[in-house]
């Protein structure tokens, strides 16, 4: 498979590790709570993470996720976000509402 630029523009990357995220993983859990927790300041609570992909790259792995929210007066929303997750840290690089 060719290889296509970086989600951060930074370089290439060979997609061909790109395999859908499990929505009951603790760990996917936890990078959709992370997301949550940078973008919504607690006026959001996380409820799942709905789907996704990952894919390596850059040092560590990238997490495409749709997440489910619900605020205060039981409304949810889907919002998607893009998540790098390396070693020394897990850096959110895009939020959509």
């Amino acid at each position: 498979m060719a290889a296509a630029k970086s989600a951060i523009g930074t370089g290439k990357n060979d997609i061909s590790s790109l395999e859908p995220v499990k929505p009951a993983d603790p760990h996917v859990i936890q990078i959709g709570q992370f997301v949550v927790e940078q973008c919504h300041h607690g006026q959001l609570l996380f409820v799942a993470v709905v789907g996704g992909f990952t894919w390596s790259g850059d040092g560590g792995y990238y997490y495409a996720l749709i997440i489910e929210n619900q605020d205060s007066d039981g409304a949810t929303y889907l919002h998607k976000a893009l998540v790098l997750e390396t070693p020394s840290e897990t850096k959110l690089i895009w939020h959509k509402k």
